[in-house]
């Protein structure tokens, strides 16, 4: 059972655009309303027992839900110690630990008002096990695999506990993708201290799938995610650590480049 505690939905930090009953919408960071329908995930969902990873306040959860899903478990970290973070590790201060927190609230207050029946877990990706947490017929990562250190052990945990299809969406290098369409390549991002680790082209995408234990099925189009109400655009960066990555700080301004990818179990 979820509670708000009578939370008024725009006091909190939220990652996603959602829209609750009485006409509120979330001030999300991203608007993902205007792609739902471009990410692979399959029309009806009844009757299949899916997972979100890495479902921040639970826009995806809930929307599978919406499409007739009998359960939905979304999955995420309990704290800020749980993610990936660079080495020096920051100080995890009051701020970033109400962040993480904020989150939570966030999902609960959605949830409550959407009169969900979401199953939040909190735990690591990495630590998936059938034994506790079940199996499921779908699966969808959005956007979580850049943010950790081993996105193909990531990938071969969610295996372990989905007998169906994986949906992911993720972040690419068009650059990389145009100049070598047939090498896997990765790009260790340069973001300074926060916890972004790699952007892969597109064959590169694909061979941390089939690592990960995942036969493509089918691509969709790239498309550029839009920002939501609560997006604050960032400056751009010129400190020696990240001047390499201003041609992406630019691309930014208009939309982050995604694109989805629906694989079975190999």
């Amino acid at each position: 059972m979820h509670s708000s505690d009578h939370v008024d939905p725009a006091s909190l930090a939220w990652y996603h655009t959602i829209e609750l009953p009485g006409g509120v919408v979330t001030p999300g960071e991203y608007d993902h309303r205007q792609v739902v329908d471009r990410v692979g995930l399959p029309t009806r969902l009844d009757g299949r027992r899916c997972l979100d990873v890495g479902t921040h306040d639970g826009f995806w959860a809930f929307e599978m839900e919406r499409r007739g899903a009998s359960e939905v478990v979304a999955l995420d970290v309990a704290g800020p110690e749980d993610l990936d973070w660079p080495e020096p590790r920051p100080a995890l201060n009051g701020d970033v630990r109400e962040f993480i927190m904020a989150r939570k609230r966030a999902f609960g207050v959605a949830a409550e008002a959407l009169g969900s029946r979401v199953e939040p877990r909190y735990e690591s990706v990495y630590d998936l096990d059938p034994d506790t947490i079940g199996r499921f017929d779908l699966a969808f990562v959005g956007t979580l695999l850049h943010h950790l250190r081993d996105p193909i052990g990531a990938l071969q945990a969610v295996r372990r506990v989905v007998d169906g299809q994986l949906v992911v969406v993720a972040v690419f290098s068009p650059w990389k993708t145009l100049l070598l369409p047939l090498t896997p390549v990765t790009e260790l991002a340069d973001f300074g201290d926060i916890p972004f680790w790699e952007i892969p082209n597109i064959a590169g995408l694909r061979r941390q799938l089939e690592m990960g234990g995942w036969t493509v099925e089918r691509w969709g189009r790239p498309h550029l995610q839009p920002y939501g109400a609560g997006w604050r655009m960032p400056r751009l960066s010129w400190r020696r650590r990240t001047w390499r990555t201003l041609p992406r700080q630019v691309l930014l301004r208009a939309g982050a480049l995604h694109v989805s990818v629906v694989a079975r179990r190999t």
